[in-house]
């Protein structure tokens, strides 16, 4: 709520929150739509976002406030979404109507996200088809189609919802898609593309994941190019599934990532992604209309390649983040699961007090007991590059021979917490999922990563 004052005027004048406005002060015209105050705002301080996609704050002391002609619906439609236009924007050709089309899936996310001019919050609002029609350079890579999976926040999806997913791009390819394209939130976009890795096997073309760190309504938005580089990829002639955003703050390329060797590393910066253990697949070149698989180990699409789909996951596996002061107490809850992937600190490690084996505060008896009733525990390690290696201390060793596997996995802890959901879902039978996790696939388990393909260089984060 604004201030008693503030709502007076905007009674005066009838405006509502959600409606244009103008607000004449200082000699200075501002016109936009009226926005809810922020619960931190200063109630005397009118909220407006511009035609520029960007909020402004008025205060009201000395203003004039008055209704603007239009709807606010013409406000949104002139914020820049596609304001970089790099290829023409062209209708399809008879030709480019004879390709096979590329399928946009929508799954929510900050990408298909704009702000609720009720709530003032942001939230998932459009669908594929407002996805594809506000970007409308999108036009010259047609024939497109278009599918709304669901619309969540990645933050509150389950692995029932990777499972849809992978249902959706089995469709899709079984209808004769060239490629995939998903829409998706960023926060958990790794695990879904580790999760697709690992369902959808024997692709017959590409898969790929994209978001934006902003809403389209945003003037800043990275939206639009994030979504063409991701069509551009989607027509290029490999396969597997992989993530496709900002390789930097240039907005013009953008990098490739594979889906089991992808963080999201940084919370707001544009380039927010980079590959671990290994370089990226390749990137996209959104002023050129280019695309360049550098990875000689990635297949060749083949639309004659026959899809296998093994979208089962289990929903009750559990991802336990080792810690100073983590108790025995805690530990037996894991109980509770048929798998807990444990991201253990350097090498592998967790509290089992070697040097004081009869420790109250040692888990090793409590994970026998776990490892003894049928759960499955597996080790990764904390750190962003190397792998597991259990044998260099006694610690290690320890909990090898209380049943934790994991020895020499060079493997991503998100990633190795969704393969332990897949394999449970596959196998129910805790042995016969162990081997399914230490199966290499997708370039998940590496077999030792150079320490300078560990991490992203200074370099690499300033281009």
């Amino acid at each position: 709520m604004y201030s008693p004052a503030a709502e007076r005027l905007l009674m005066q004048a009838g405006v509502k929150v959600g409606e244009p406005v103008i607000i004449e002060r200082g000699g200075q015209s501002f016109e936009g739509l009226l926005m809810p105050r922020p619960d931190i705002g200063d109630e005397g301080c009118l909220v407006l976002k511009l035609k520029s996609g960007y909020n402004i704050g008025v205060s009201i002391e000395g203003a004039k406030i008055s209704k603007a002609a239009g709807k606010a619906e013409d406000f949104l439609s002139a914020v820049p979404i596609d304001a970089k236009v790099y290829l023409p924007s062209k209708s399809a050709s008879a030709s480019d109507k004879t390709r096979p089309p590329i399928y946009l899936l929508s799954t929510g996310g900050t990408i298909a996200s704009k702000v609720d001019y009720a709530t003032g919050a942001v939230s998932p609002q459009l669908d594929a088809n407002e996805l594809l029609a506000s970007i409308p350079a999108l036009s010259s890579l047609a024939p497109l189609k278009t599918r709304s999976v669901l619309s969540l926040l990645s933050e509150d999806l389950l692995p029932s919802h990777w499972a849809l997913f992978a249902q959706g791009v089995a469709d899709a390819f079984k209808d004769g898609a060239a490629g995939i394209v998903i829409a998706h939130g960023t926060d958990t976009m790794g695990y879904t593309a580790a999760a697709l890795a690992y369902s959808l096997q024997d692709l017959p073309g590409p898969v790929v994941l994209t978001g934006a760190q902003r809403s389209p309504d945003r003037g800043s938005s990275d939206a639009a190019d994030n979504l063409f580089a991701s069509c551009l990829a989607a027509r290029a002639p490999w396969a597997g599934v992989a993530i496709c955003m900002h390789a930097g703050a240039d907005d013009s390329i953008s990098h490739l990532h594979w889906g089991t060797r992808v963080r999201k590393y940084h919370s707001s910066a544009r380039g927010a992604f980079r590959s671990i253990g290994l370089p990226p697949i390749g990137r996209a070149d959104v002023r050129s209309g280019q695309v360049s698989i550098t990875d000689s180990d990635v297949p060749k699409s083949d639309s004659a390649r026959h899809l296998i789909l093994k979208n089962k996951f289990s929903e009750n596996a559990h991802m336990a983040w080792i810690y100073p002061g983590l108790t025995p107490k805690t530990v037996e809850k894991w109980a509770d699961y048929d798998g807990v992937l444990i991201a253990g600190t350097g090498l592998g490690h967790a509290p089992v007090w070697s040097s004081e084996p009869s420790s109250k505060h040692s888990i090793l008896p409590t994970l026998r007991q776990l490892h003894s009733s049928g759960v499955l525990l597996a080790m990764a390690s904390q750190t962003f590059g190397g792998r597991v290696n259990m044998d260099v201390y006694s610690p290690g060793r320890l909990l090898q021979e209380a049943g934790v596997i994991g020895q020499e996995c060079d493997w991503l802890a998100e990633t190795a917490y969704v393969k332990m959901c897949w394999a449970l879902g596959q196998e129910k039978d805790s042995k016969k999922a162990a081997k399914l996790m230490l199966a290499p696939r997708a370039r998940d388990i590496l077999p030792r990563s150079p320490i300078e393909d560990a991490l992203p260089s200074m370099q690499d984060r300033l281009e």
